[in-house]
């Protein structure tokens, strides 16, 4: 990858874990919608807030006005603002999109938008090097309440050679 449009959900985990680094490494570019970005970033009490706020200043995140295209999609049911936002703007660049939430990876399949969860980033971060293991990462995301399914865990846990922590 050189280019991934990221939803605000991976950038939250990201951002909080100070990974947004990794993130980089594995991906390239991070572009991020302003919707995603104001999302990420309106309550600057929030853990991640700084974070982000201080990765755009450095130029690590690629902030741009939403794309046209998400008119164009207009309203899709139980996708959000930013959700919808990401997607038209990953539609745009023909580029991956960074997004964990199901139903919007399905609409993004719908789309032929290839998707990337942040899972997959951390194992691919693995496969270089770049970490030493993804189990401690997820079970921290999670403890926070950040949602990945149990069988997308192990499963990713299983292609890593890990076993959960626990």
């Amino acid at each position: 990858m050189t280019v991934i449009v990221a939803d605000s959900g991976p950038l939250i985990a990201f951002a909080r874990s100070h990974r947004l680094e990794l993130l980089r490494q594995v991906a390239g570019s991070i572009v991020v919608p302003a919707t995603v970005y104001a999302e990420c970033t309106h309550q600057t009490e929030k853990p991640g807030t700084a974070a982000l706020i201080e990765a755009r200043a450095a130029g690590l995140l690629d902030v741009r006005e939403d794309s046209a295209a998400s008119a164009r999609l207009g309203t899709l049911p139980a996708l959000g603002a930013g959700e919808i936002a990401a997607l038209a703007m990953a539609l745009e660049l023909g580029c991956p999109l960074l997004m964990d939430e199901r139903l919007g990876r399905r609409v993004a399949a719908l789309h032929k938008v290839p998707v990337v969860g942040s899972a997959g980033i951390l194992l691919a971060a693995k496969d270089r090097g770049l970490i030493a293991e993804i189990a401690p990462i997820l079970a921290t995301w999670r403890a926070w309440g950040y949602f990945l399914s149990p069988l997308l865990v192990e499963d990713v846990l299983r292609r890593a050679g890990e076993r959960p922590e626990g």
